[in-house]
């Protein structure tokens, strides 16, 4: 018994064709739209499909080249019924039809299709002529031409502007997309449709959409150019808005590549506002220097006078203790702010590394397991080794809290020769020879909305944060004429990755 799968969107055509059908021995399912075809076919193999032209959510035309661009589908004979077929000028062998057959009156629409299904069962079949079957039983409607003509100039606009379009059923499937929407998710449009939209992200940008699917109540939602997501290795913004109809949900996705212009005035002005906060930053620290001192000193005075008075002693000690935590807290702020003092010298990554660790591996978690893969050949940097401690232990810190539990931090080394293509999209950046230090962990991971904030002073993801180690370590790393960029995704770690000039020199002793 052969299998047919019947797609109409009117239901008397469908009661009609699956009667006809099942009478003379086939098996039959209905589907009223290309998308409920398509997953019909997930579980119904048929062998034959009899589809209408004009349907919501993927019509004929589209059904029949998804259909014959899947090479476990290709096999199925296509017949396109549809009331058009006389108005509407087509070649339907151009997009995969083995026939089509006009839809005139049932007893005409019964005996066609009858006859064909007769010839496809014929020991001597050997193909059909070109040509519509049954169009001699209707005739010409002005009026659907001119509703075709209407749609097809709504197509031509839709395919020629620069913006993706894309309409979304109600359950979030890909029912449409335009030529450019096409061009720059990078997959043909018989593979597009009917998917996931949320599944055409990966990582962090899957879970942003998902997200902002489950925000879009009646009200168009949007994601700007200043946080954009990532679509195929390109960062986009997006419009969606919801389309509400009585028989009918959808939404229109609108999506916009970002511009190398704009990324790059996105970087400027990201890089402003550091500079900005790092100003700020400086002349408060300056000034806060200045009021410690005059604590500190005054405070170690009346030490001095007063020696032995133990009373006054007991409310000293905290209070100095306490002078000092904050001179500490303005030398990181004037290191992020360009105003710390370095002492730079010809230093041994390797050395760095080494001896930043056993500073540092005491404060790590016992849980946490620090591994370490350097190269045996010796990097040298020119830096403040002192400064540069205190970057490798800030991000080593950070790798730890994120870790919850058990977990890993590697410290690596590596030499990366950096050209202008790499560096295009970062402001500030130059080209040239780097030695690479890079801190991975296994850490619960940032989202996007974190990652652009982690650089910033007091910016924490704990309640009771520090604030201010990354904020110290950009600015420290900036001051050296270099780069630190951090790469996150929720649930799958860290890895930051700081690059610094090289110097070609023998180790210094």
């Amino acid at each position: 018994m052969k299998k047919i799968l019947v797609v109409d969107n009117q239901p008397l055509m469908l009661n009609f064709m699956a009667k006809l059908l099942e009478k003379n021995g086939y098996e039959v399912v209905t589907a009223n739209d290309g998308l409920s075809a398509l997953d019909c076919m997930e579980t119904f193999e048929p062998d034959i499909i009899f589809s209408d032209l004009i349907m919501p959510n993927i019509d004929g035309e589209k059904l029949c080249r998804i259909i014959k661009s899947r090479p476990e589908l290709s096999h199925i004979f296509l017949v396109i019924l549809s009331g058009i077929a006389i108005e509407k000028d087509m070649d339907y062998t151009e997009f995969g039809a083995d026939v089509c057959i006009a839809k005139g009156p049932f007893n005409q629409i019964e005996k066609n299709v009858l006859e064909v299904l007769e010839k496809l069962n014929s020991d001597a079949f050997v193909g059909f002529e070109k040509k519509i079957i049954g169009v001699e039983d209707i005739y010409r409607r002005e009026v659907t031409v001119e509703l075709l003509t209407v749609r097809k100039h709504s197509e031509v606009i839709l395919s020629n502007i620069s913006e993706g379009i894309l309409e979304l059923t109600s359950e979030k499937k890909i029912i449409f997309a335009n030529s450019a929407a096409v061009s720059v998710i990078g997959i043909s449009e018989e593979q597009l449709l009917g998917q996931d939209f949320e599944n055409l992200f990966l990582g962090n940008h899957h879970s942003r959409i998902i997200n902002l699917l489950s925000e879009i109540d009646g009200s168009p939602v949007e994601i700007s150019e200043d946080l954009p997501v990532e679509l195929n290795g390109k960062e986009v913004s997006m419009k969606l808005l919801p389309v509400n109809e009585e028989k009918h949900s959808a939404i229109i996705v609108i999506v916009s590549k970002i511009s190398e212009r704009k990324k790059l005035e996105l970087q400027l002005q990201k890089a402003r506002k550091m500079e900005a906060v790092g100003t700020l930053a400086g002349g408060v620290a300056h000034e806060f220097n200045n009021a410690l001192i005059g604590i500190t000193g005054n405070i170690e005075l009346l030490k001095m006078d007063l020696p032995d008075y133990q009373p006054m002693d007991e409310y000293l000690k905290p209070m100095l203790a306490s002078a000092h935590r904050m001179a500490r807290l303005t030398k990181q702020l004037l290191a992020y702010a360009k105003g710390g003092k370095y002492r730079t010298c010809v230093i041994s990554l390797n050395e760095l590394i080494e001896e930043t660790i056993m500073l540092t591996k005491h404060k790590i978690s016992p849980t946490v397991r620090l591994e370490t893969d350097i190269p045996s050949d010796e990097f040298y940097i020119e830096a403040d080794l002192i400064q540069m401690q205190m970057v490798l232990s800030a991000i080593v810190a950070n790798a730890d809290e994120a870790i919850d539990g058990k977990g890993r931090i590697k410290i690596s080394a590596r030499i990366k020769d950096v050209d202008e293509t790499f560096v295009e999209k970062l402001a500030g950046f130059k080209p040239g020879r780097y030695v690479c230090l890079i801190v991975q962990d296994n850490g619960k991971g940032m989202d996007d909305m974190t990652k652009s904030k982690v650089f910033e002073p007091f910016f924490t993801t704990y309640f009771h944060g520090r604030g201010l180690g990354l904020a110290a370590a950009y600015g420290i790393v900036k001051n050296h004429n270099g780069w630190i960029y951090i790469n996150s995704e929720v649930g799958k770690g860290t890895v930051a990755t700081v690059y610094l000039p090289a110097v070609e020199t023998t180790k210094i002793k």
